[in-house]
């Protein structure tokens, strides 16, 4: 019972902060894109300390010094909202690659849309992959990290699914290196779940993935054998 009050309450207080925070997300658009991203994760970093205060929901993050000083390509599996949250405070200054239909769900998508977002129609296929490739080097360029979910959805905990080649593709063309992330916040705050369970989220930050060397396969491959590896790890300690 208690859990279901502290999910609701969490509910109400996130779903407010989004109403409130789109205003000025709005407003900042106006202004350069530093300002864009640090009110944008000014309310992420609220949400996932109501998470913490709420819900009981922690995070242990290892392998910070691991996160490079140039821009590279972000590769993380995706479980649920808390790591879109929780990883604009951690990483530094972010460009999203999300679905296009995001950037229309009321309030959030108003918000995100400030932040300049690579947005991609996914059934288009080639023309998404040109767009992703285009526009992620031009963010490379102005110095942002480009975070990818190459999973390409939010995946329940213990699942996986197949890595989808466009940011190896893009790493590759823009000659940067990938950067790997994994997690298990699908344990606490699964996916489409209203409820949330108490306990510590692990993040794992790897070591930078070397690409001059290696074709877009071979990255994927390279970040799967270590995804996989790094999923076992951390259900060991759960």
């Amino acid at each position: 019972m208690l859990q279901v009050l502290r999910s609701a309450i969490f509910t109400v207080v996130m779903t407010v902060a989004t109403c409130l925070w789109v205003i000025p997300c709005i407003i900042a658009r106006l202004f350069p894109y530093h300002i864009c991203f640090a009110i944008v994760s000014g309310w992420c970093t609220f949400n996932v300390s109501c998470a913490r205060i709420i819900c009981g929901i922690k995070y242990e993050i290892h392998g910070l010094e691991n996160i490079p000083d140039q821009p590279c390509v972000i590769m993380s599996n995706h479980q649920s909202t808390w790591e879109t949250l929780a990883y604009p405070s951690i990483f530094p200054t972010l460009t999203w690659v999300i679905k296009k239909e995001l950037l229309y769900v009321p309030f959030f998508g108003w918000g995100i849309a400030s932040t300049q977002p690579i947005a991609l129609n996914r059934s288009q296929g080639k023309k998404a992959l040109r767009q992703l490739i285009k526009d992620g080097r031009e963010k490379i360029n102005l110095g942002r990290y480009i975070l990818i979910f190459p999973e390409g959805t939010r995946i329940p905990y213990g699942e996986e699914r197949a890595l989808k080649a466009g940011g190896f593709v893009l790493a590759k063309q823009a000659k940067v290196n990938i950067l790997p992330v994994a997690h298990d916040s699908g344990r606490l705050w699964p996916r489409n779940g209203f409820l949330k369970t108490p306990g510590t989220i692990q993040l794992r930050i790897g070591k930078v993935i070397e690409t001059q060397d290696l074709s877009a396969e071979q990255m994927r491959a390279a970040y799967a054998r270590w995804l996989k590896s790094t999923r076992q790890d951390i259900d060991l300690q759960n």
